[in-house]
């Protein structure tokens, strides 16, 4: 019952904060403003190499970018993107695609500042593990027309060497300046399998409510 209550809880926020997800951040937009950037339609002096049966790299320009990242067999985005500024050759922007239910999404993005990573233009995450301890700090971008937010973290726990899910839970994160801090304990921390979504509600000085998710897969060895 407690598992299903927490997947409820999940497919109902994802609902919220996709819907809303226009209506706040205005600094970067990341589906709206990454998607015309890295649109492959788009590229000039386009040079796709092929890596595997599935996976090809494919490099181009794009008004004064060269854009390099990777596309699935039905030319669909993964993996991390890198956005070059052409004259300086410095890196302004790195993007990451995930599939979600078959449909591009920009997952994470890292934003530079003369090639320094600004962390309150970004949204990411960063994940540190020690003995039995887990630790994930989430980045998403700041507003000052944000006076309210709040972050949570989906999670389960698959354990690979017996081949079954552990635990399914959620972490209330701590939110210092814009990075959401979440700590729990894992069994052993090799073999091990984190997957979820982190989530963050915030509220708008107009009065309106908006998000944004981000999607975690993280093995330990």
């Amino acid at each position: 019952m407690k598992k299903i209550c927490i997947y409820s809880v999940l497919l109902f926020t994802l609902f919220f904060c996709s819907k809303k997800q226009s209506e706040e951040k205005k600094i970067i937009n990341s589906q709206d403003f990454f998607s015309k950037i890295t649109d492959i339609s788009k590229l000039k002096k386009a040079e796709k190499t092929k890596l595997n049966d599935s996976t090809y790299r494919i490099k181009g320009n794009i008004d004064s970018y060269q854009v390099t990242g990777y596309l699935t067999e039905n030319n669909k985005k993964i993996d991390w993107w890198k956005i070059i500024e052409s004259k300086s050759n410095k890196e302004i922007a790195s993007i990451e695609y995930r599939l979600v239910d078959n449909k591009e999404f920009a997952n994470q993005y890292k934003v530079f500042n003369s090639s320094k990573l600004d962390v309150y233009k970004s949204k990411h995450y960063n994940l540190t593990y020690k003995n039995n301890d887990v630790l994930y700090f989430f980045y998403v971008p700041k507003s000052k027309n944000i006076i309210r937010t709040e972050g949570t973290f989906l999670y389960s726990i698959y354990d690979i060497r017996k081949n079954k899910e552990i635990s399914s839970t959620k972490c209330e994160c701590t939110n210092t300046d814009y990075q959401f801090q979440c700590k729990f304990s894992i069994p052993n921390k090799n073999n091990i399998v984190i997957s979820g979504v982190f989530f963050e509600v915030s509220q708008i000085k107009n009065g309106k409510m908006g998000g944004s998710e981000i999607y975690v897969r993280d093995t330990l060895k």
